[in-house]
């Protein structure tokens, strides 16, 4: 039996959040070769079509002009597709549509289609925004996660959503601005009726569709041979990207679980679960491929470490003449030395012989065991993080995505005290993009160290780890938390912040941060401590904690002398960070013990087994937080009291 050949064109910018799901999926539908136009993509789509095209057959072109001049290049891709690949049928397509036949794939469709048909125009459905826990505005939709789709969509301008086409290969094919409709095909025009249609994905979240609006409404500004009504919606949101309109459009698109139920049963929407599906099973098969890669690439090199690290230790008497060797320690303790290091390596071969990452991140507890007999292993977090990046892909993309090269201010709080950490963040509103707010809470079922495993959960929001949202388990969720922004992401600072700070003062505040990065400091803040573990106050943790036994016992642990006062709020570079995500690691028992941690006293322990330093940026008339900010406390006192006679 014979197919036609399919070639799919696609005119891309900046895709690379969904450019490999849609090759790869149209791929496995049957299309044999691919027209790539990229149009001065600053992402990471060169690479990614680069990696797709080992295996795929792609033909990738450059387009350097700036105008959006579609109607011309998805024409010359077109004719392209005749006298370079030989295609019988081209399909035009957007890297967030996905084209979805009734049965079968699009090779089996084409092949249905009679010898006089020239045109198939094929209908689009948009997928619902969800919006959940987060509000509207955190709203979204994505291939991989989107079962609900609009049964007749409209344009951003209130208009029914136009179609796509795909055509019979000839020259003179000459494709519509949009690729909603071609002329110069011989044939008449089948519409798909149910055969064939495209979910489309153009909200997949709010900041990406701002930043599609910024380019593209920005070149058909520029673009003066286009009418003025093409790219009407592209052109309406970029002249209101600055004053809300986007926003609010962004609102009016969201619908909550409620309204979607209301669509499902009225037939304004309705579910198709196919794509999910596919996403689910590939994604399922890539992410145990690289599990078990990465559980072999942490046993290999830990081996080569290990045996690094033993030759390291015997060269140190095997340099020494043989009658003196027996008066060094070495001599007589080689064994001793390495013995943790293989012990270390054997338990990961073994933890690792499972490789299901429900099985692994369930081990978390003896793994933390493992690293703590070798903690010199720095392939060890390496794997940790891919351990993550398996079991909470998206939560792992977000979060990297959200703190890339940022300010992250980290407001530590507890499900009853919420609203005073959005209470918070509100008060840094109109700061520019520099800062991302991220509200810590722990977990009101949380179990001891030696069962918790290794997870996350992250909305873009809010970041649950899975430590005690008590009082006295706040070292151990801060810990987690730095831990988990050690192994996954790359920001500029850490800020951790109280639930009861405002922002009074931002050029204060950014200045102050300024100048911690500028020295490069470690760890920032307002130093406090005493020479004396006596001279410390033992009863700050009284009336606070949950387990009345904790509260009849004052700090029985070791207080370094000097560290950040956590109420004031401290900072930690990417070095601070890591500083504390090995603290965790290596210490599981120290966080095991059953009494309150201060978590700036066990911040100032984890920089002090570091040999880093603190730099103090208090000031003598803002000891109650850091410059340019102000406790809820303070602020109430002022608003009372300070314009009284």
């Amino acid at each position: 039996m014979t197919y036609p050949k399919l070639t799919m064109t696609l005119l891309v910018r900046n895709e690379a959040d969904i450019l490999a799901e849609n090759i790869r999926y149209h791929h496995s539908q049957g299309i044999d070769s691919f027209i790539v136009m990229d149009n001065l993509s600053t992402d990471a789509t060169p690479e990614i079509i680069h990696t797709l095209s080992q295996d795929i057959e792609i033909d990738y072109l450059l387009q350097e002009a700036d105008d959006y001049n579609q109607r011309q290049w998805v024409t010359e891709m077109a004719h392209r597709a005749v006298t370079e690949h030989g295609a019988d049928w081209i399909l035009h397509n957007d890297a967030d549509e996905f084209w979805l036949p009734e049965t079968g794939d699009l090779r089996s469709f084409a092949r249905t289609l009679t010898d006089e048909v020239g045109v198939v125009q094929v209908p689009r459905h948009n997928a619902v925004v969800l919006s959940e826990e987060g509000g509207p505005l955190q709203g979204g939709c994505h291939p991989s996660r989107s079962e609900v789709f609009e049964r007749n969509s409209l344009n951003a301008q209130g208009k029914t959503l136009p179609g796509k086409v795909m055509h019979r290969a000839c020259m003179t094919a000459e494709v519509h601005q949009g690729n909603h409709g071609v002329s110069g095909v011989p044939g008449r025009v089948d519409q798909a009726k149910g055969r064939l249609l495209i979910l489309h994905f153009p909200y997949r979240s709010l900041e990406r569709y701002k930043e599609k609006i910024r380019l593209g409404g920005a070149a058909y500004e520029r673009n003066t041979e286009l009418p003025a009504q093409a790219g009407a919606t592209w052109r309406a949101h970029y002249a209101g990207l600055e004053n809300g309109v986007v926003e609010h459009f962004w609102r009016e698109l969201s619908r909550a679980p409620e309204e979607v139920d209301i669509g499902l049963f009225s037939g304004a929407l309705f579910r198709e679960d196919r794509l999910c599906q596919y996403f689910a099973a590939l994604d399922a098969t890539q992410r145990q491929q690289k599990l078990q890669e990465s559980c072999e690439t942490l046993c290999h090199e830990t081996k080569l470490l290990v045996e690094d690290f033993a030759r390291s230790q015997a060269e140190l008497i095997d340099r020494v003449p043989r009658p003196q060797r027996w008066e060094r320690p070495m001599y007589y303790n080689l064994r001793f030395a390495i013995r943790s290091a293989e012990a270390h390596l054997q338990t990961l071969q073994d933890l690792t012989s499972d490789i299901e990452a429900e099985a692994l991140v369930a081990c978390f507890p003896q793994l933390r065991d493992a690293f703590s007999l070798f903690p010199r292993n720095h392939h060890f977090q390496t794997f940790l993080a891919t351990l993550l990046e398996v079991r909470h892909s998206e939560e792992v993309a977000r979060l990297r995505a959200d703190c890339a090269g940022r300010r992250v201010i980290l407001h530590t709080s507890c499900h009853p005290r919420i609203r005073a950490s959005e209470e918070s963040i509100a008060s840094f509103d109109g700061e520019g993009t520099g800062y991302h707010h991220i509200v810590l809470l722990g977990s009101a079922e949380a179990v001891g160290e030696q069962e918790t495993e290794l997870s996350l959960r992250y909305d873009g929001r809010f970041l649950h780890v899975p430590a005690p949202d008590s009082y006295e388990g706040l070292h151990q969720k801060l810990f987690y938390a730095y831990m988990v922004l050690d192994l996954l992401t790359q920001p500029e600072m850490v800020i951790k912040i109280d639930d009861n700070i405002l922002l009074k003062d931002g050029e204060r505040f950014g200045a102050c941060l300024d100048r911690v990065a500028q020295k490069g400091a470690a760890y920032a803040g307002r130093r406090v401590g005493t020479r004396r573990h006596q001279d410390q106050w033992h009863g700050w943790h009284l009336s606070k904690c949950a387990d009345p036994l904790v509260e009849a016992r004052g700090y029985q642990y070791p207080l370094p002398r000097d560290y950040a006062a956590g109420g004031y709020g401290y900072v930690l570079n990417r070095e601070g960070l890591a500083a504390c995500g090995y603290m965790y690691l290596a210490m599981k028992e120290f966080f095991a013990m059953p009494v309150v941690g201060l978590e700036d006293a066990c911040v100032g322990h984890a920089i002090y087994a570091q040999r880093l330093e603190l730099l103090d940026i208090s000031q003598g008339y803002g000891i109650l937080a850091m410059p340019g900010l102000i406790t809820k406390e303070r602020q109430r006192v002022r608003n009372l009291w300070e314009d009284q006679p």
